[in-house]
């Protein structure tokens, strides 16, 4: 109620006197006085609109903002500084504050998905602790919108190999092929956007999705509500399996972890239509079309050409391939979680995928032919360091020194002897022969022979006459051999 009607009131019904009136509100008696005379409620005194400094510019920022709607606020105030003076950079910033709240929400259609038609994928981001670090990890979330069921994978970083492995992945997971992939306009597939629905695709992108085959579709620039379903997934698999921050061992660990939480999470969920989204995968499935025998490889390849010290660099990681491939060209195929380097069609170097910049990741193997010829480079050779051998290789090394002239040279036999060897029988001789105080190249090739599988029995061959059978031959006595030995007297 307002004043003025509680003053009247006050008054005329409840009788209260002008003064007590003016006491109780604080008014002198003459307002009262006025109130009471009023018949209609006075109209409520407004102030005139006081000036802003910003007011000459309002509409060149209005202007900016048509031409551009996502322009921001500290691009608009720095092409307007040198004529602002004074004024910061705070004013700006609220004026576009207030003007971008001004426009009206967008709406959007309602969609429906036939089963087995679309996929939507998409990246997102979330924080974990791996083996005591915390570290940003990105994750792909693959979904059927039809069922409303999600697939995810989590990676160490966003790269084009964990876009095609998610992939399989995810086909792997709902257990067929949709007639179409819908994702956004991501580097990792496109390679140039072209006027409406046309894009060029990286070749590789291209190359995989034509192996099974399915028809990829990119999102509208800036449209990622062409993917609504992945862009809500993203939000529910973080919510779901990354939150509060996972503490793991290894990447496989939380991977295996995340995919049980969400077939758990199928049978919890319910559609509009009341069937739970387990309910509703199985009926998908039966639309989708089966996986076909030979799956593409989801991996990016690089032609490369290995340098002196049989190196091959690969974003910005240096791997080793056998030396005897120096100066030549090879195939680099990266997958997610390793790195293997063929020449022609055969797999020469196979080496865990690292990502830590500027590592080197060598095998001794490969450099262990070229240092059987350069045994003085042994001391210094980046392969043969600790971290690359078990340090029981170093032990075998030091004893050689204390007996033998030329311990690096038949250190590195013994090293050798793992192109013949798995590295676990090696490991358990040269430890042997340490402990039988014998640490020599003859002594662990012995110690390995006798862990050599033994050869099969040989079937004895059918006779052509049955009676050589029954013939018997006695057993020789190796005291006949004594008298050829004794001497006369």
């Amino acid at each position: 109620m307002s004043q003025w009607a509680e003053i009247r009131q006050l008054h005329w019904v409840d009788g209260v006197p002008r003064k007590e009136i003016a006491r109780r509100f604080g008014l002198d008696v003459k307002t009262v006085r006025r109130a009471l005379r009023r018949d209609v409620m006075p109209a409520r005194r407004v102030s005139p609109a006081r000036g802003c400094r910003l007011d000459p510019f309002r509409a060149e920022i209005e202007k900016l903002l048509a031409a551009d709607p996502k322009l921001s606020a500290k691009r608009i105030f720095l092409l307007l500084r040198s004529r602002l003076g004074t004024l910061g950079e705070r004013a700006v910033r609220r004026y576009v504050a207030r003007l971008r709240a001004q426009r009206p929400a967008e709406a959007f259609v309602h969609r429906t998905h036939a089963p087995g038609d679309t996929l939507e994928i998409d990246f997102g981001e979330a924080w974990i602790t791996l083996s005591g670090l915390d570290l940003k990890v990105k994750f792909l979330v693959a979904t059927l919108p039809a069922s409303n069921a999600y697939f995810a994978k989590v990676y160490r970083l966003e790269r084009l190999e964990r876009l095609l492995d998610g992939l399989l992945c995810a086909f792997r997971w709902f257990a067929g092929l949709p007639r179409r992939i819908v994702l956004d306009n991501t580097s990792l597939a496109v390679k140039e956007v072209l006027a409406g629905t046309k894009r060029i695709e990286q070749r590789t992108f291209e190359a995989f999705r034509g192996g099974f085959p399915v028809h990829a579709d990119f999102c509208a620039p800036a449209k990622g509500c062409e993917k609504g379903s992945v862009e809500r997934g993203v939000r529910y698999v973080r919510d779901l399996g990354l939150r509060p921050r996972p503490a793991v061992a290894s990447l496989d660990e939380l991977n295996v972890a995340l995919l049980a939480e969400l077939q758990q999470d199928l049978s919890r969920r319910r559609l509009p239509d009341g069937r739970t989204a387990q309910q509703a995968l199985f009926a998908e499935r039966e639309h989708l079309r089966p996986l076909p025998p030979h799956l593409p490889e989801s991996c990016r390849v690089l032609p490369r050409i290995a340098d002196k010290f049989g190196h091959v660099r690969l974003d910005q990681i240096t791997y080793s391939v056998p030396i005897e491939l120096a100066y030549r060209p090879v195939l680099a195929k990266l997958f997610h979680d390793h790195v293997e380097i063929a020449v022609a069609a055969e797999v020469v170097a196979r080496h865990a995928r690292s990502f830590e910049k500027g590592r080197l990741v060598l095998d001794p193997r490969h450099v262990l032919p070229l240092l059987a010829r350069k045994s003085r480079a042994v001391p210094e050779a980046s392969a043969l360091q600790p971290g690359c051998l078990p340090a029981v290789y170093f032990e075998l090394r030091a004893a050689l020194r204390d007996c033998t002239r030329k311990a690096d040279q038949e250190w590195v036999s013994v090293l050798r002897l793992l192109e013949q060897h798995p590295a676990d029988e090696l490991e358990h001789a040269v430890r042997q022969a340490l402990q039988r105080g014998s640490p020599r190249l003859a002594t662990v090739q012995q110690l390995l022979r006798r862990t050599d599988p033994v050869a099969a029995a040989v079937e004895p061959v059918p006779l052509s006459r049955p009676d050589l059978a029954t013939l018997t031959v006695s057993t020789p006595t190796l005291a006949a051999w004594d008298c050829l030995t004794e001497t006369s007297p």
